[in-house]
């Protein structure tokens, strides 16, 4: 009989568990989850964007993504504003604490995943592909 745990999805289960709850306990200092720091990243990157184009860009369902904005906007650190051309259509800003806290995690990410690279040495780069080839090829 196969050792189960020596199956690929095993591993990656038992690994993306410890990351989780590494990353909670970090982003936990800064007030945000993971799924709300992704949020913020996406908007540091094109701020005053849609919650589609949120959603689309960190891979949040819109459920999950509208109450992670309701959080952020009531923590003052996202508002809401209609479009200047289209009232229909709502765009999502950082407010000047929502970018000063984005930019603090971000710099956090940023420390974690040089801490991943550095361990995963040259076989960091060909996992990242792997694992996005296995990702967008399974539903």
């Amino acid at each position: 009989m196969t050792d189960f745990t020596g199956f690929i999805c095993y591993t990656l289960k038992v690994t993306m568990k410890k990351l989780e709850k590494h990353l909670a306990r970090e982003l936990d200092k800064y007030g945000v989850n993971f799924g709300q720091s992704l949020i913020l990243f996406s908007l540091l990157e094109k701020d005053g964007i849609t919650l589609s184009e949120i959603g689309s860009r960190a891979r949040i369902e819109n459920s999950s993504l509208t109450t992670m904005v309701d959080r952020l906007e009531k923590e003052l650190l996202v508002e809401r504003r209609p479009d200047s051309q289209d009232r229909r259509i709502i765009r999502v800003f950082l407010t000047d604490r929502g970018r000063g806290l984005a930019r603090e995690v971000l710099d956090a990410g940023e420390r974690f995943n040089q801490y991943l690279e550095d361990r995963l040495g040259q076989n960091g780069n060909n996992l990242v592909k792997g694992l996005n080839t296995i990702a967008d090829s399974i539903d």
